[in-house]
């Protein structure tokens, strides 16, 4: 795995989405979750539980839907809709529920950069960002897991030490900000797409 260094920040694993026209082109969209999984898989054994649960829904999307270069996931979704089926946007429903959980997270550690602040409590943000995202569709047991997931992942100075971004705050700070800001508007479009279509409302 490649090290995040002064030299090669601009080529770390965090890839922006896209949104454009109306679309959101199916393969920038794995490639970009991919580079996500890619960051959670850097910040340690932790989140492994998480990791393993976006990979398995990506699969999900490749192995229902076909597509090539100009294919849109909200169209792929649409179809697929259409002929009654569900399969892959289930799996879709539930990556974009783990896309805001880091999402939340990483607002928080920009918000932590643009502040100078290096006394972050990291544990109350995972919890925040759990509770803000995927804690009301899970059962009690895997709450339980998810609390002691919070417990052991990296504290922020681990986090930042894990990219060796220590002396390039500013320039993580913006990267980080680019990604997230693509992460959003790709997630809330998603969003859009079920609840339009009333899909999933009591999952």
């Amino acid at each position: 795995m490649e090290t995040i260094t002064a030299e090669n920040l601009n080529k770390q694993d965090l890839k922006p989405f896209s949104y454009v026209n109306g679309k959101i082109n199916v393969i920038e969209f794995l490639e970009a979750t991919s580079s996500l999984i890619k960051v959670i898989e850097r910040l340690g054994k932790a989140f492994a539980p998480v990791k393993y649960d976006m990979e398995g829904n990506v699969e999900k999307i490749k192995k229902y839907y076909k597509y090539d270069n100009n294919s849109c996931l909200l169209e792929l979704m649409a179809e697929e809709h259409s002929k009654g089926k569900s399969e892959a946007a289930e799996g879709i429903l539930w990556l974009n529920r783990a896309l805001l959980f880091f999402e939340l997270i990483f607002q928080q550690i920009i918000v932590s950069l643009q502040t100078n602040n290096n006394e972050v409590d990291m544990n109350k943000i995972y919890n925040m960002a759990y509770e803000g995202s995927v804690k009301k569709y899970h059962n009690w047991i895997t709450q339980q897991l998810f609390a002691l997931i919070c417990k052991v992942a990296p504290n922020f100075t681990q986090i930042l030490k894990s990219f060796e971004v220590e002396n390039n705050l500013n320039q993580f700070e913006e990267k980080l900000t680019n990604f997230n800001s693509t992460l959003h508007s790709v997630r809330t479009k998603i969003d859009d797409f079920f609840k339009e279509r009333n899909l999933f409302s009591d999952s």
